[in-house]
């Protein structure tokens, strides 16, 4: 059995975001860590792996700074792993999908596994294009996963309103893992050491079988409208009462 993993490196939320002279997201100074919905993902594959005797391959297409996602992948008990570099941001769903399931057709998993959503864009997208890429079956919002004697895997999916349904799937699938699934193992220095060793396949874009032209184009980037300071009234209880609804009328036109 083979289990697959779409990991992603993101921008950290206490890097500091600006736009430079050309327009341009400036990114020299981004700090990047894993997916936190990925790592459950990664996880529940190693702890299949365990059960059912299998190989975990972890596969990421990002910049540079996802090598160290999927060496925290290898550390954590992870079989190999598969880099694509691209850019800081596709900002596309689509052809992000299209590179991973191109990547993974040679690798011909069983399962894969992806995290819900990303903590950056949350579009909840990926997985579920990887596996229309593929012709695989796919279940979003898992919160349990176990294999049956006959192969067909027992998924129990969160729905809205904290209700749940229990469905059966044939592999080759795709599930996107819900956060609480599991509680994330931290890699040990034995583990640690071991991917250091382990194999981490790089491909070039320019070798996959992709479209040309993006679904998504990113027109401009921009700051939010800067805000109005707060106004100060000063006064008496009815002093300020008068003068709030005088501005609410004139200004806001909410009276």
């Amino acid at each position: 059995m083979r289990i697959a993993v779409l990991m992603k490196a993101v921008v950290e939320p206490e890097s500091r975001i600006g736009l430079g002279s050309d327009g341009e997201v400036q990114c020299a100074n981004f700090r990047y860590e894993l997916n936190e919905y990925d790592l459950y993902a990664v996880e529940e594959a190693i702890r299949m792996a365990e059960l059912y005797d299998a190989e975990v391959t972890v596969v990421s297409a990002g910049p540079e700074e996802a090598v160290q996602s999927l060496r925290k992948g290898l550390a954590m008990g992870a079989t190999d792993a598969i880099f694509v570099p691209v850019e800081e941001s596709m900002g596309d769903a689509f052809l992000s999908a299209e590179v991973l399931a191109d990547v993974l057709k040679p690798v011909q998993p069983d399962l894969i596994l992806s995290g819900v959503e990303s903590n950056d864009l949350g579009g909840s997208q990926v997985g579920v294009l990887v596996a229309e890429q593929l012709g695989y079956v796919a279940a979003t919002m898992v919160i349990s996963v176990k294999v049956g004697n006959d192969g067909v895997l027992n998924v129990r999916r969160e729905l809205e309103g904290g209700n749940f349904v229990d469905v059966d799937l044939p592999m080759p699938a795709v599930l996107t893992i819900q956060t609480g699934l599991n509680e994330p193992r931290y890699p040990s220095l034995k583990g640690i050491m071991a991917a250091k060793r382990k194999d981490l396949v790089r491909l070039e874009l320019s070798g996959l079988d992709i479209g040309d032209s993006q679904l998504v184009e990113t027109i401009e980037y921009s700051y939010p409208p800067r805000r109005e300071r707060a106004q100060m009234i000063e006064g008496s209880s009815e002093a300020i009462a008068s003068e709030l609804v005088s501005l609410l009328r004139a200004k806001d036109k909410v009276l």
